[in-house]
């Protein structure tokens, strides 16, 4: 139960990060095309024009089949297009309690023994430590969530 709970944590933070830092480093032209591509993406995915995406419309859409109720925040049973734009503090209050919680003894960085219990982590600690020190500050984590989400493609709607 440990190890599963554990690997949910590396998903979070590597889903989170990667938000949070993009949602940092975007500019308003960006975050408005941003926003452009989640509305058509949205109006393409709700057959029916009701303003609602129900789990029958999600199908084939692997994220949202996946992460359907955690993204209904409001427990609804439906997506509004509110749901798929997730607050910036919200992803950022996410990663401040994961790094938290990364960081055992408080000290402000993730050692090497700490990141062991997260996988994803654990895998990617040599790209995060970029000053070789053998530690992850806050700052080395956002970076390398900014140059994995640099390095990798803008999915399309």
């Amino acid at each position: 139960m440990r190890r599963t709970l554990h690997g949910w944590g590396a998903l979070s933070l590597a889903i989170c990060l990667a938000a949070g830092a993009g949602a940092q480093a975007q500019t308003p032209a960006e975050q408005q095309s941003y926003q452009q591509r989640m509305r058509l993406l949205f109006e393409r995915l709700d057959r029916n024009n009701d303003q609602r995406l129900q789990r029958q419309e999600v199908q084939g859409q692997p994220y949202l089949e996946r992460h359907f109720e955690r993204l209904d925040r409001r427990q609804r049973g439906y997506l509004g297009p509110e749901d798929l734009s997730p607050s910036s503090a919200s992803r950022g209050e996410r990663a401040v309690r994961f790094f938290q919680q990364a960081d055992r003894n408080a000290d402000g960085v993730i050692d090497r023994r700490e990141a062991e219990a997260f996988t994803w982590l654990k895998r990617h600690f040599g790209q995060a430590d970029r000053n070789g020190d053998g530690r992850v500050d806050p700052a080395e984590l956002q970076g390398l969530a900014e140059r994995r989400r640099a390095s990798s493609p803008t999915p399309s709607p």
